[in-house]
Order: structure tokens, then C-alpha cells, then sequence
């Protein structure tokens, strides 16, 4: 065999080897699974001093709307408007360690409870979660406003589960969970086991000084 023949069919088998050997560690990267390891502080875990009692949701589909108007020149060349919308679950509770005022009064028992607070912060539902922009901007500004507009979403939640209208809105609820609470908690009690079928009403420390006033005598004002 010639030197020029020699020299073509080694190269053809070394072309032939790299190309087997690419291939094959090609596809074994391909196929080999990427293994990475998250590394973050570890959980703590802390008791509830007096432990809380969970007395009502609320659940409500949520809708966040940011709006950024656009100018050139002082000239307005157009809006972006971004959504979310998302299901929120508002959770209310109230504190055990507190003094609950549990009284007998005219075969009635009246109790005053702490005030329920919302349970923060308010839980979404992050698989049903739609964000969308529009307008002829949307492509550039669309993005970063959405992710302003998910920041603020955890506050605006906040301040909706601490408002005035929600606190009511769950506020019969609450006054239901807790009259089953103290019933259950009636029948432990050994003094009070012979009159455990009296009804029980309920009241909160938080509620209008009209509501407390159908407390029966001499519990209102009492020292």
C-alpha cells in the first residue's frame, strides 16, 4: 500500500473513532440526569404560646390590576395593564392564652372571647394563579410589572383580612366555632355538668358596645 493510501485510510478510521466517540458522549450527557443540590437554612420549628383556635375562612377569587401609562416626549404613546387574578383563602383565629369570661347568668351561659384575628399571611392558591399583560408595550414593560404587581399582592391581602368589612363578614362564623368550642369544653368541667344543656351566648371583646349591652345583668359594667 502506498504512503498517500496509508495516510487516507488512517485518516478515515480516526474520523471514524471521533465521530463514535462524540456520539456516544453526546447521548450519555443527554440521557444522564443533572443532579443539583439546594442549599438553605433549615427549618425552625416554634411552639404557639397558648395555642390558637382557628374559627372561620373566607375564600374569594382575587383580581390585582397595575396600570402604566407610556410617553414619549410628553406625548402618550400608550398603556400597559397587568392582572392577576388568584384564589385566596383568608383564615381567622383566636388566642387561647388570653382570659376567656365565661359566666352563668339567668340559666344562660355568656361568654366573651378574644378578638379573632386573621391569620397571616393569607394563604393563595399559586396553581390557579393567571397574570397577564396587554398592550402594544405589554412586550417590554409587561414582565417587570407583573412582578411588582405579585409583590404587592401579600399586603394587599393583609390589609383586606384585618379590614372592618372582613372581620365582620366572619364574624357569625367565628361566634359559631367558638359556641361548639366552650360546649365541648362545658362537659369537662365537673361543677357545671348538671346545667351543661343551658344555651350558651357568645360574644367578642371587639364588638360595638350595643352588641355587649344585651349581656344579661350584672356582667355589663361589673368591676
Amino acid at each position: 500500500m502506498s504512503t498517500a493510501r496509508l495516510i487516507v485510510a488512517l485518516a478515515a478510521v480516526t474520523s471514524l473513532l471521533l465521530n463514535v466517540w462524540l456520539i456516544r458522549t453526546v447521548w450519555h450527557h443527554k440521557d444522564e440526569p443533572v443532579i443539583r443540590t439546594v442549599i438553605t437554612d433549615a427549618p425552625v420549628v416554634m411552639r404557639t404560646n397558648g395555642g390558637l383556635l382557628e374559627v372561620s375562612t373566607i375564600t374569594s377569587p382575587e383580581r390585582f390590576e397595575s396600570t402604566l401609562d407610556h410617553t414619549i416626549l410628553g406625548v402618550p404613546v400608550g398603556t400597559t395593564v397587568s392582572t392577576i387574578r388568584v384564589p385566596a383563602t383568608y383564615r381567622y383565629h383566636i388566642e387561647l392564652a388570653p382570659e376567656w369570661k365565661i359566666l352563668l347568668r339567668d340559666k344562660m351561659f355568656v361568654v366573651v372571647a378574644p378578638s379573632a384575628k386573621p391569620s397571616l399571611p393569607v394563604a393563595i392558591d399559586t396553581a390557579k394563579l393567571e397574570a397577564q399583560s396587554f398592550g402594544v408595550w405589554s412586550v417590554f414593560t409587561g414582565h417587570a410589572q407583573l412582578d411588582d404587581l405579585q409583590r404587592s399582592i401579600t399586603k394587599a391581602l393583609a390589609d383586606k383580612a384585618s379590614s372592618a368589612a372582613y372581620i365582620q363578614m366572619q364574624r357569625e362564623a367565628s361566634r359559631a366555632t367558638v359556641k361548639e368550642f366552650v360546649a365541648k369544653w362545658l362537659i369537662t368541667q365537673e361543677q357545671w355538668k348538671s346545667v351543661t344543656s343551658y344555651p350558651i351566648k357568645v360574644f367578642f371583646a371587639d364588638e360595638p358596645i350595643q352588641a355587649l349591652g344585651a349581656i344579661p345583668p350584672p356582667f355589663v359594667n361589673a368591676p
